[in-house]
């Protein structure tokens, strides 16, 4: 399988962090359907590749001391480039003050 490009990175990142959103204000939301909804967008990646990544972003995000979803359990062999996106994606967000 080849390297996640930055454009598949930012798109996982975007997609994980609007899950964390629903998490956090309450909305319910299904991670499943998150993942198929994602697919198209990438490049011949697996649902699978995508919850490994969604579990890479919240080792990410416990490093930094932020909140993560609950229901993908940590990774911490993540590539500096996700920790950047993330970082980044972070703080550039204006509706979810997580980076704060």
């Amino acid at each position: 399988m080849d390297s996640w490009t930055i454009i598949e990175v930012e798109l996982v990142v975007a997609d994980y962090f609007q899950m964390l959103k629903n998490e956090l204000i309450g909305n319910l939301y299904k991670k499943s359907e998150c993942r198929k909804n994602l697919l198209p967008h990438l490049k011949n990646r697996s649902e699978s590749s995508i919850e490994f990544k969604h579990q890479n972003i919240s080792a990410v995000l416990i490093n930094l001391g932020q909140p993560y979803i609950k229901g993908y359990l940590p990774r911490f062999n993540y590539q500096k480039i996700l920790e950047e996106v993330v970082i980044n994606y972070g703080y550039v967000l204006n509706n979810i003050c997580i980076f704060a």
